[in-house]
C-alpha cells in the first residue's frame, strides 16, 4: 500500500475507528476528509430523505443541504453518540423544517383516498392476527400513501419506526427526546391516522 514502509501492507482499520479518525480530521480543519463520511453515509441520508419528503426531484438537494449543516457543525460533535446519529438528528431536523414549510400550502390526501382503500387500512389497523401477504401488499401500498401527507411530526416518527426500523430507544436518541415521549407520540400519531380514516368515512 502506497506510503507504508518496506511495502509491508497493513490491515485497514475497523470502520469505527476509520470514521473516528476521519471525523477528527475534520475537525482539525482537514475539509477533505469529510468526503469519506458523506461517502460512509450518503446512502442512508438519502433514503431517510426520501422517506420523509417523498419527493424524488428534491432527495439530491436536501440531502446536499444536510451535509453543509453536518460539516459546518461537526466541531459540535462531541463522540458520546454515533456519527450516524448526530447526523441523523441533523437530518431529521432538516426534514423537518422542510416537511412545515411545505405542508402549509398542501390538500390533505385523508379526503382524497378512495372509501374502499380506507375501509381495508383502518381494518388493518384494528386487526390482530397476522395479515395475509396479499393483505401486507395492499395495506403497505395504502399505508404510505397515507404518511404521505401525514403532519410533519407524526410521518417523522412513524418514519423512523416503521420504515427506518430503529427502536424507540434510537428515536429517542435522534430527535433529542425522552424514550416515554416517543412511545407517547408514536402511540398518538398512529391513532391519528386511524382518527383521520374514520373520520373520512364518515364524510362519505
Amino acid at each position: 500500500m502506497k506510503g507504508e514502509p518496506n511495502g509491508i501492507r497493513m490491515e485497514n482499520p475497523p470502520r469505527d475507528a476509520q470514521e473516528v479518525e476521519w471525523i477528527k480530521r475534520v475537525q482539525r480543519g482537514e475539509g477533505e476528509a469529510f468526503a469519506f463520511l458523506i461517502e460512509l453515509h450518503e446512502r442512508r441520508v438519502r433514503a431517510l430523505v426520501f422517506h420523509l419528503v417523498r419527493r424524488r426531484d428534491e432527495v439530491e438537494d436536501i440531502a446536499q443541504e444536510i451535509f453543509i449543516k453536518a460539516f459546518r457543525g461537526i466541531r459540535s460533535y462531541n463522540f458520546r453518540s454515533s456519527f450516524g446519529t448526530w447526523l441523523g438528528r441533523i437530518a431529521a431536523n432538516h426534514c423537518y423544517d422542510y416537511l412545515r414549510r411545505e405542508q402549509k400550502a398542501r390538500v390533505s390526501y385523508y379526503w382524497q383516498m378512495s372509501e374502499e382503500g380506507s375501509r381495508k387500512l383502518e381494518e388493518a389497523a384494528e386487526k390482530q392476527d397476522a395479515l395475509t401477504p396479499e393483505e401486507e401488499v395492499v395495506v403497505r401500498d395504502l399505508a404510505d400513501k397515507l404518511l404521505a401527507q401525514a403532519p410533519a411530526g407524526d410521518r417523522m416518527i412513524l418514519v423512523l419506526k416503521e420504515i427506518e426500523d430503529q427502536s424507540v430507544e434510537e428515536i429517542a436518541e435522534v430527535l433529542n427526546l425522552r424514550v416515554n415521549t416517543v412511545k407517547v407520540r408514536l402511540h398518538r400519531a398512529r391513532k391519528r391516522m386511524l382518527q383521520q380514516l374514520k373520520k373520512w368515512r364518515q364524510r362519505r
